[in-house]
């Protein structure tokens, strides 16, 4: 398959759907702006799932992955060392997590902001998922050091933690410079972990 026109079909692709999202894009379109038929197209992807698919796979996959590592590694930590460095090892995290961010930056508009319709709708959704179960282990091991720590059912830690991840990508839906991402990131998680902080008993 030649490999320059599979560039123009993703690139053209890539302008549709950020123009139009997924559930308004047109093949025809796309095939128009890459100067090629639909038939070409379907040659390389067999529906407009699959193209868009393959526009967003990589990064969304590599940032759930190491979202994943990041959450085990800190896992592997005594409880002591938790209590100790919880908000210095997440603020690190959060730094290199909006940076993968904006290194990829179209691909997460995408995500964020077009892909209804497809399997990256929820995306954020399922960041969330990995943040309660770890946030609910990080409260077990508060209480293995002696801490009263309320119950959070895990409804009630969904809200929370979804208005901070969709908080966080809010910087991509309104295009902010990476810079003030960084910052505006950093301030969100100040407010949150002090709330946290305040709910768990640990200030």
């Amino acid at each position: 398959m030649d490999e320059s026109t599979q560039n123009r079909i993703l690139d053209a692709g890539k302008a549709e759907f950020l123009e139009k999202g997924f559930k308004n894009a047109s093949l025809r379109s796309i095939a128009q702006k890459a100067g090629v038929t639909t038939g070409a197209i379907y040659g390389y992807y067999p529906d407009k799932e699959a193209l868009f698919g393959a526009l967003v796979e990589g990064p969304a996959k590599y940032l759930r992955d190491w979202y994943t590592s990041v959450q085990l590694e800190f896992e592997r930590f005594p409880a002591k060392y938790k209590e100790e460095q919880m908000h210095d090892y997440t603020s690190r995290a959060l730094d290199e997590f909006v940076n993968y961010i904006y290194d990829h930056f179209d691909a997460f508009k995408l995500v964020v902001c077009h892909s209804a319709g497809t399997e990256y709708e929820y995306y954020i959704d399922s960041l969330l998922e990995i943040e309660i179960e770890h946030t609910q282990r990080f409260i077990s091991a508060m209480r293995s050091l002696g801490h009263d720590i309320p119950i959070v059912e895990d409804d009630m830690n969904h809200i929370l933690s979804g208005a901070f991840y969709y908080g966080i990508f809010e910087t991509v839906a309104h295009d902010m410079p990476r810079e003030r991402a960084l910052e505006y990131v950093r301030i969100l998680n100040k407010f949150y972990s002090a709330g946290w902080d305040t709910i768990l008993g640990l200030n």
